[in-house]
């Protein structure tokens, strides 16, 4: 009896941590810093430069908006130009990334680089890169349109019936990644020497950035101020 308890109970458990689970996802994001601060930093004043070609656009407005208000969180005022001691300036970049390129009912996987280099997967046949060739799954190996098949319940012996083939297909599913990412500078107003600069990547299917300046902006000064180099940042979302 004893041991029946404790099995619900550890049951009860494991089902209330998917639960949790399910109830977050992980924003993460690459973050590159480059830290030349002083040991102390007494004056926190500082004039927002805006990006003279995207200052315009209401992402960048958007932006500017949570930087400052994640820079008033760590102790710093926005001032005059005259009276700042420190100049911020923000950027935004979107690049595309990896196609991704599947199908749905065949073994077609592939990944095509900005470059243009296409990388297989599942192997190195030529027919990967013909979406007429598409038709799994696959007796023997994978074959042309016209290519005669060989003899069996799926696969009907003349090589024009492929009309008639539940499992063939010409759709390709492609999925275009973007590299969405904020670079963040703080230098010196007079002198303009650079003391401070973070740059947070992250990639999405999605092409606007719109969705993740927050977020990047949150990952990075999150622990400001970071060592230089390179790390990772994850937050916990709440759906």
């Amino acid at each position: 009896m004893k041991t029946l308890s404790k099995r619900l109970f550890l049951a009860s458990l494991i089902l209330c941590a998917t639960a949790l689970t399910g109830c977050a996802t992980t924003f993460s994001s690459d973050i590159r810093t480059v830290n030349q601060l002083p040991a102390s930093l007494s004056d926190k004043s500082y004039t927002f430069a805006a990006h003279p070609d995207q200052s315009k656009e209401p992402e960048y407005q958007h932006a500017s908006d949570d930087l400052k208000g994640r820079l008033q969180e760590l102790g710093f005022t926005e001032a005059a130009p005259s009276k700042a001691a420190l100049k911020v300036t923000l950027q935004l970049a979107t690049l595309p990334g990896d196609a991704h390129v599947t199908s749905p009912f065949g073994s077609v996987s592939y990944i095509i680089t900005p470059s243009g280099m296409v990388i297989p997967f599942g192997g190195f046949s030529p027919y990967y890169f013909y979406p007429g060739s598409i038709r799994s799954p696959y007796r023997f190996y994978p074959r042309g349109a016209f290519y005669p098949r060989y003899f069996g319940s799926f696969y009907p012996f003349s090589p024009f019936s492929r009309r008639f083939d539940p499992f063939y297909t010409s759709q390709l599913d492609v999925r275009q990644y973007f590299h969405h990412a904020v670079e963040i500078t703080i230098s010196e107003a007079a002198s303009g020497k650079l003391l401070y600069s973070v740059n947070a990547k992250t990639t999405k299917s999605d092409a606007e950035i719109d969705a993740y300046i927050a977020l990047l902006i949150e990952t990075a000064l999150r622990d400001f101020p970071n060592k230089t180099g390179d790390n990772r940042v994850e937050i916990q979302l709440e759906k």
